[in-house]
């Protein structure tokens, strides 16, 4: 009989003692979510959208860039002669190097796109997270 009762008895104790362990977390884990707002989604999403005119408005600049070079370049090729061929060696392709510098600069700002666009799902996703819990 005693053999019984504590059979009963541990298997009642490990049920609380299971149930305790996953309800206190789920009771205080309001404490530790980050409150989120919509007034920080929407700045974090103008962040975004602003982030996209730079890429589109530095992209324009580097397409207008190459055919500006692209122009130039027919028209060095019509020059022939031994003034054209001069002008061909002496002239400096500043546009190649500012092309490469803004093209990184695309780069970085298309990474930085990324890191946003993720950072606002995740915001979103906390924000409903923070709706069911509470």
């Amino acid at each position: 009989l005693i053999s019984r009762v504590g059979v009963i008895g541990v298997t009642l104790m490990a049920l609380l003692s299971g149930f305790g362990a996953v309800n206190c977390p789920y009771t205080y884990m309001s404490y530790f979510l980050r409150n989120v707002t919509d007034s920080d989604i929407l700045a974090l999403e103008r962040r975004l959208l602003q982030t996209m005119d730079m890429i589109v408005s530095k992209k324009k600049r580097i397409a207008m860039t190459r055919r500006q070079m692209y122009q130039r370049g027919e028209d060095q090729n019509k020059q022939t002669g031994f003034w054209g061929m001069i002008k061909s060696v002496t002239s400096t392709q500043t546009g190649s190097e500012n092309l490469t510098l803004i093209q990184q600069e695309v780069d970085a700002l298309e990474e930085l796109s990324r890191q946003l666009f993720l950072e606002t799902v995740d915001l979103q996703a906390t924000k409903v997270t923070n709706l069911r819990v509470q």
